[in-house]
Parts: structure tokens; sequence; C-alpha cells
């Protein structure tokens, strides 16, 4: 299996090295937290990211003993079609009749990914293009429908993809953040929660959360002292709170004022052995 070892100022910007640099995408490869960024004392001596991305081997290479979700719901689908009659009964019968596109995996409805229409979304999308524009060249913005009720995402592509994210998401959550504000304004702006992503950086990004979330706790419950994060956005908290949600070992908690606020991590406080607060409390 090729692996390679890459560096950046954050965890994101080294996956996105190693995956360009072994040419794949996300999905193929595994990737392995080295080491964190860290800033050092008064900016100096600081250390990057360091991350080893593992390409995953392809399915004919182990020998069809992986299967996918969408590879076993498709086998279980052949197999209840034979056994409910359904599948051609001989060679000739298959030969007579003409042969349709070969089935590939199951994908989400495609209504799930269409471009909402309406006044309201082609206004952000406008508005989002706009200030587009005054920070870089060459971007393009669709729209579609989001996860969660009542919200749309509009994609952002191109190749300044790192210049609109920002350090950690932030100017991407400020772009969001102006987005919604704009578009509210309209009296006929109904309640739809508007998320701006970049290539699936929110995505990768929860993923990295997640990861790091979990590490932490551990690290919490074997030295017994709790574990404060830098300062995140609303939407990274709450992230972080849900990893460890159901963890009853752990207690999650912000600490400061404003929309960024540090993220404390408590051993053993849901347990009533709440340990003492960090001094910076």
């Amino acid at each position: 299996m090729k692996s390679i070892e890459t560096e950046g100022d954050t965890i994101d910007e080294a996956i996105e090295r190693a995956l360009n640099a072994l040419q794949v995408g996300r999905d193929r490869v595994e990737i392995e937290i080295l080491a964190d960024a860290s800033r050092g004392l008064f900016g100096f001596g600081g250390k990057k990211a360091r991350v080893r991305a593992t390409v995953r081997p392809p399915l004919s290479a182990l020998g069809g003993e992986r299967l996918t979700d969408a590879d076993s719901r498709e086998t279980s689908r052949s197999s209840t079609s034979t056994r409910d009659g359904r599948s051609d009964r001989s060679g000739s019968s298959r030969a007579s009749r003409p042969r349709g596109p070969t089935p590939g995996p199951v994908h989400p409805p495609t209504e799930a990914m269409a471009p909402p229409a309406g006044p309201f979304q082609a206004r952000a999308k406008a508005v989002l293009e706009g200030i587009l524009a005054y920070l870089t060249a060459g971007c393009a913005v669709e729209a579609r429908t989001g996860d969660e009720p009542g919200s749309f995402v509009l994609a952002v592509k191109g190749d300044s993809g790192g210049l609109v994210i920002g350090r950690r998401g932030q100017t991407l959550d400020a772009l969001e953040y102006l987005v919604n504000r704009i578009v509210a304004r309209s009296e006929d702006a109904p309640a739809s929660r508007i998320m701006v992503d970049v290539e699936g950086y929110r995505e990768r990004r929860r993923e990295y959360l997640n990861e790091l979330a979990r590490r932490l706790a551990e690290k919490a419950k074997q030295t017994g002292r709790s574990v404060t994060l830098n300062p995140m956005s609303p939407r990274d908290r709450r992230v972080v709170h849900l990893a460890l949600q159901n963890d009853t070992s752990v207690e999650t908690r912000s600490q400061g004022q404003g929309y960024y606020r540090k993220m404390l991590i408590l051993p053993g406080a849901r347990r009533g052995n709440r340990p003492s607060p960090p001094s910076q409390e």
C-alpha cells in the first residue's frame, strides 16, 4: 500500500497536500494524525501538523473479501430477486432482451442534490459570488439542498479553496455569517439556514474534530486532568460535544465569551468526582 507523510500549518492543510501528492480522493485513503500544529512561545519554535496518508487497496486486490455498503446492498438485492423468481430463467431469454446500462452503486435520491429553486436561493448565491469577486478570481458557486431540514448549501469550487477556507475555516465561517445576515434582511426571506462549503471541507473538518475529541478524551481519562482545546467556532464546538455525548466518563464544556470559545474536556465529571477547573477559569 502506498503511503506518504506530509506537513502543514493545520491538519486539514497537511491532509490536502497528501491527497494532492497521491492524486486520490479523500475516500481512498486512511489518515493517521502524527502531530498536531502548535504555535510555540511568542511565535517561535512552533511545529507544523503532520499526517500519514495510506492509500486503501482496490477491491480487486482483496479478492472480493471486502464489500462496500453499496456492493452489499446490490448483492442482497440480486439474491432477493432470484428467490422471488424475477431473475432471467435461461441464457436465451437474456440474449433475446436488449441489454440496458449496467447497474451501479446505490446513491441517495437525486432530488436531495438538486439545486434549490426560488429567488431567495438565487439571491444568496449572487451575494456570495459578489463577495468572492473581491477576494479571488476563478471561483464558481453551486447551490444544492442541505442535509438538515430547511437548509441549503452554497458549494464553492475553484483553485483558491485554501484562501476561501482560511485558518481553521475562519474565513469560511465569516463568509457564511455575512451571507446569512445579508439575505436575512429581505422581507421575503424564509427561515432557511445557508451553509457555505469548499470542496467538502466541512465534512473533512468534522471527521478531524471527531478524531481529535476522542483522542483528547482518552488523554483526559488517563491523566485525570482536564484538557483545553483552542478557541473554536460554535459549529466546531457542537461537533466536539456530539462526538463525546455518549462517553459517560468525560464531560465537555465551553469556556469564555464571544463567538470563538475554548472547549474543556473534563474527566470523571459525570461520575460525581469532577476535577478542579483549570487555572485559566
